[in-house]
């Protein structure tokens, strides 16, 4: 009895010994990766900014117009580059999660909806529908772009950042299972708390099957830029890390768009694009 009970403070206390190891080792594998990040142009990142701006420019400067946040959630991202709230559009977040919705401070409005099924507006009475790292998560992207084409004004724009889904996190997310991958993500990025909560599909998410869809819908001027840069999500370990960054140069060399990891898509709304 005694032998047990010694045994397991030993293993209680090899474990309590092994997490604070653990720690060390994963703080160093990060040091090294911000090392030779600090040296590379984080293009993942200027992408996140770029869309920001892009949606601010693209707001309608009148109050009868509306904008669409998808997968609006706790926050909108670009809403601090807009102008007074009395002269701008206005903005309604919509999201399926209610719980999500009730904490955003930053929109006029929230709608709870599931826009695969459909977006709550009447047709042509929305000016602009932007998401940003939310349409990896919809099941049905083309049905979200349907419904987007019969709410949107003729010469609507829709502006959205996606994750591409041959990244090598998305493949990673869609072979891992989602429950302990979160918390491991959640564990070695603590950032990622409140934003990583959702299950992943990245339907359609890369740059061919996207402009494949919207030129379906009839949207025209399709543009998609990209970026390659993944390695955030590798800088636990940096071998992997390593080994992320050399993929990405090749991939990158190779100008192979679909292997991307991420897309900023702006696409406009033709006039002949049909109700859903």
């Amino acid at each position: 009895m005694l032998c047990s009970d010694h045994s397991r403070g030993m293993d209680a206390s090899g474990r309590r010994g092994r997490l604070p190891r653990v720690s060390r080792f994963v703080r160093l594998n990060r040091r090294l990766s911000a090392a030779v990040q600090a040296r590379l142009n984080d293009a993942a990142s200027d992408l996140y900014r770029r869309y920001d701006e892009v949606v601010a420019q693209s707001v309608p400067n009148r109050p009868d117009a509306i904008v669409v946040d998808v997968g609006g959630g706790r926050h909108c991202s670009f809403v601090h580059r807009l102008p007074a709230r009395a002269s701008r559009a206005r903005i309604v977040a919509v999201d399926v999660a209610p719980e999500e919705l009730a904490a955003n401070r930053d929109v006029d409005e929230t709608r709870v909806a599931d826009i695969v099924h459909g977006l709550p507006f009447e047709d042509g009475q929305v000016q602009l529908i932007a998401s940003r790292t939310a349409l990896e998560h919809v099941p049905d992207v083309d049905a979200f772009f349907r419904h987007a084409a019969r709410v949107l004004a003729p010469g609507g724009l829709t502006i959205h950042l996606i994750p591409s889904r041959f990244s090598l996190f998305a493949m990673a997310a869609r072979l891992l299972p989602f429950g302990p991958t979160k918390a491991v993500l959640h564990r070695l990025y603590p950032g990622t708390a409140d934003v990583v909560e959702f299950p992943v599909f990245y339907d359609r998410c890369y740059p061919s099957g996207i402009e494949e869809s919207l030129e379906r819908h009839g949207f025209r001027d399709v543009r998609v830029e990209v970026t390659y840069n993944q390695t955030d999500y590798f800088a636990a370990f940096f071998p992997a890390y390593l080994l992320c960054l050399l993929y990405e140069h090749v991939v990158r060399r190779l100008g192979i768009r679909n292997l991307a990891a991420y897309m900023l898509v702006v696409g406009e709304r033709g006039p002949g694009c049909k109700s859903a």
